[in-house]
């Protein structure tokens, strides 16, 4: 095997590589034609694959949508790792392709470059006759106006995407949803856009390639070794209030099962060195590259398939079939197969990246047919020497796109929408079987402003003989319309369906406030639950004046469930001290001021997220409740002078202070109360509070500290970790667990470091929620910038524990300098006992 001549960038510090075994080596596989290539594929038994699309007509494709006449977008990140160094990855060689079938035999025939100099495009969508298309740093609306084929509107409509330093973990996806807005995936923002304007809306920011929808409009991902993750409820009302915990379940994890059966060896993996990545066979045992998913809608592949979930494994050349069950609204997703995928190859160039229902009822694979698709920010010396070995960096600039289709039924032609007027649109979303037809219809009658089509929507909303989804999205529809009305979405909330009602809460979010108070009122008393659940959310989103009320009754008979708390908090970001002022007083009837359990947990769990939310204004007026309640409502500031002492670490030897806008009223009052229990808490938290002109105090901080660069050097590398654990350190849970009040960040430094030295494996448990995923050492070279991060992420958020001095790394690292392996817990707690 050829030698590399320095080590890559995915290596691990103290991390032994072994050599590649003998039994796993394997042969130089040379690129293959599209025929060669076809003969190689394995496919569940009843289907067939067809060839769709190949270079010439197509290079290095990574995401196709089909437009409302039947042809079909490309995007080809052509400059992704030119070559195993990634030289010149920055060279403008994008391109966005549009792909006809000009004779009807479902192999496109014709290619025209619609755009080209781009760098690194990565993500489209049709929209508004033209397409929306991320192409690092932007998200731009294109089209072509003169009909030459050639894209001569370029519109930036938003900045902020990244993917030209780190192209494997950056916003992608563009997923059309049921509510009018683009999905995207790995980024924290949403889109609605109506031709001319974009509107933005902030949500959680998980996934890493691709982003999939069901019939009901619930949103997949799969980011790298988890198959498939899900939202139990939309993301961005978990994104509201993010300092008062989220929402339970966004994301969750869906297919627990991640084994992998690929049918040749792939030593070829990234991490294939560590153990229990690959099989004593060579085969990868779970998955280490999930990503493009679908769920496919529609009853060509047959009925038993419609609804299923479809993933990538790029690393093991398969496509993964999930049979998704529901039970109560919660999805999980068991294998298809037991021991085979329903799509596999042998042939190691194929790289399937991006799937998708096609409007023929076929399902759509694209391939990027490389021989390398892991980044050199991530490449380890086991898979380059690999590379250089098998002669996998070249050629580039090819690729495929296949279909999946029955082996007994023919396949249909790709529909033309585009001349459809809009009732016939309407009537595809009441009888068409094909869920990307009914997704296209939905979008050129918002588009086109159809409405026309109102009154077959509301027909297609009232029918109860059609299926729920159906009556789902034909509300939608009329809510992008503008032609949504309390009489619609009442009719939706007394369905019998579940699954009905809950987007009739989401959709009543369209109408003026105080009807929707009526309707949200009613929702929330449902007797199913996750019914109650959105109406709750949903309440959130109207004005403090309806709001308030509504969702005081709510906690008063509900506080013990924390899944209603959190959807109450949600809609609060920004008036938690409000709410307990205006609700908490026996003078107003309030249900706060009953000193119960619940009450007490409302006002704690309220009083953190205002302090985790670090604002000054809204941390003054909290600390001004807690002073000014002392006589009418002790318990409550008490409460909060609690919470402060224990955010702002007030009885430790480095308390973190906070700023106000000025001195609390009545803080002189609380801090010489006459009751002890109060003022004992006041003088306590009174250390800890600055505001302009305080003079009267030293700062507790103004003794020896970690050096100024020493966190900045470790908030600088925290940058290669925000992808899983985020910017606030709050974690994507289940899948990611938070950094931010970790008893592994804030325990043990010897612990810490043996975790960023050589990474951890196994079941740990972090706040109550149990995480199963293997964390990789962490990728810097020096003990001073590993002892860096470890002092930012102790400090950082609501962390305050000790900074961590070079030297106890070097200790570490000394004392476990043979380990190649990831830590389990269980051998962490051995040590430390």
């Amino acid at each position: 095997m050829a030698a590399v001549a320095h080590a890559q960038n995915g290596d691990r510090v103290g991390e032994v590589q072994r050599d590649l075994p003998e039994e796993w080596q394997v042969p130089t596989v040379p690129p293959l034609s599209p025929a060669d290539a076809q003969a190689l594929f394995k496919v569940a038994p009843g289907y067939r694959v067809e060839l769709v699309a190949a270079e010439p007509l197509v290079h290095d494709p990574v995401q196709v949508a089909f437009a409302a006449d039947g042809s079909m977008w490309v995007v080809e990140m052509r400059g992704y790792m030119p070559n195993a160094d990634g030289e010149d990855e920055h060279a403008p060689v994008g391109r966005v392709v549009r792909l006809r079938d000009t004779d009807d035999d479902g192999r496109m025939d014709v290619s025209e470059v619609f755009m080209d100099n781009l760098i690194l495009p990565r993500a489209i969508a049709p929209a508004h006759e033209g397409i929306l298309l991320v192409e690092p740093p932007n998200l731009m609306y294109c089209r072509d106006t003169d009909g030459d084929g050639e894209a001569d509107v370029m519109k930036t409509l938003v900045s902020g995407f990244g993917g030209l330093e780190n192209p494997e973990h950056a916003g992608n996806g563009l997923r059309f949803g049921i509510d009018n807005w683009y999905e995207t995936s790995q980024h924290h923002q949403a889109f609605r856009f109506d031709g001319e304007d974009i509107r933005v809306r902030s949500g959680n920011g998980h996934g890493q390639w691709g982003v999939a929808r069901d019939d009901l409009g619930r949103l997949y991902y799969s980011p790298n070794s988890d198959p498939l993750i899900g939202d139990a409820y939309p993301k961005h009302y978990a994104a509201r209030n993010a300092e008062a915990g989220g929402l339970p379940g966004v994301p969750r994890r869906i297919a627990q099962d991640r084994r992998t059966w690929p049918i040749r060896m792939t030593p070829g993996v990234n991490r294939g060195y560590q153990s229990r990545t690959l099989r004593p066979d060579g085969t990868l045992a779970s998955f280490t590259a999930a990503c493009g998913p679908e769920i496919y809608r529609d009853i060509v592949l047959g009925e038993d398939v419609n609804g299923d979930a479809f993933v990538c494994e790029t690393a093991g050349n398969l496509v993964k079939r999930y049979r998704l069950d529901e039970e109560d609204g919660v999805v999980n997703a068991t294998q298809a197969y037991e021991g085979s995928e329903f799509l596999a190859s042998t042939d190691e160039r194929f790289r399937p990246v991006n799937l998708l229902t096609g409007p023929d009822g076929a399902l759509y694979v694209v391939d990027f047919y490389r021989g390398i698709v892991q980044h050199r920010i991530y490449m380890t010396t086991w898979l380059r020497k690999q590379v250089d070995a098998r002669g996998l960096d070249q050629p580039v600039g090819m690729g495929r796109i296949w279909r999946v289709v029955p082996d007994d039924v023919p396949p249909k032609p790709l529909p033309d929408l585009s001349e459809l007027d809009a009732v016939s649109l309407a009537e595809l979303i009441a009888n068409d079987t094909n869920g990307t037809v009914r997704d296209t219809a939905q979008r050129l009658l918002v588009e086109r402003v159809g409405v026309q089509a109102a009154p077959t929507l509301r027909a297609i909303v009232s029918n109860q003989e059609l299926e729920p989804h159906r009556r789902i999205q034909a509300l939608w529809t009329l809510e992008g319309l503008g032609e949504i009305d309390s009489a619609i979405v009442e009719t939706a909330a007394r369905d019998p369906e579940r699954s009905v009602r809950e987007h009739a809460a989401r959709v009543s979010e369209a109408l003026p406030a105080p009807i929707a108070a009526g309707i949200l009122g009613g929702l929330a008393e449902d007797d199913d639950a996750r019914v109650r659940t959105q109406a709750v959310l949903s309440i959130g989103s109207l004005p403090s004046r309806e709001a308030m009320v509504l969702l005081e009754s709510i906690l008063a008979m509900r506080a013990d469930e924390q899944l209603v708390r959190r959807a109450v908090y949600s809609g609060l970001a920004g008036r938690e001290a409000a709410f307990i002022r205006n609700r908490g007083l026996p003078t107003t009837g309030g249900w706060l001021a009953m000193n119960g359990a619940g009450q007490r947990t409302v006002i704690r769990e309220l009083a953190a997220a205002v302090l985790k939310r670090k604002n000054t204004r809204q941390s003054s007026d909290l600390l001004e409740l807690a002073s000014t309640r002392t006589g009418v409502a002790p318990w409550q500031s008490m409460i909060i002078l609690d919470e402060v002492a224990e955010r702002t670490k007030a009885t430790s030897r480095r308390p973190k202070p906070i700023t106000l806008t000025g001195q609390p009223a009545a803080w002189m009052t609380a801090r010489g109360h006459d009751d002890r229990r109060i003022g004992r808490r006041a003088q306590l938290v009174d250390g800890v509070v600055r505001w302009p002109g305080r003079t009267d105090i030293p700062d507790p901080n103004a003794g020896p500290r970690s050096p100024e660069e020493v966190l900045a050097r470790g908030r600088q590398l925290y940058g290669h970790c925000m992808g899983c654990h985020q910017p606030n350190g709050r974690g994507l849970p289940p899948v990611y667990p938070p950094l931010d009040e970790s008893h592994f960040v804030t325990g043990s430094p010897e612990r810490l470091a043996r975790i960023l030295l050589h990474g951890l494996q196994g079941r740990i448990e972090v706040q109550g929620q149990v995480y199963n995923q293997v964390m990789p050492a962490a990728p810097f070279k020096s003990d001073a910038d590993i002892a860096a991060i470890m002092t930012y992420i102790r400090q950082a958020w609501d962390n305050n524990a000790e900074p961590v001095e070079t030297s106890l790394v070097t200790k570490v690292r000394k004392a476990s300098n043979n380990r190649n392996q990831p830590w389990t817990p269980g051998e962490l707690e051995a040590m430390e006992e």
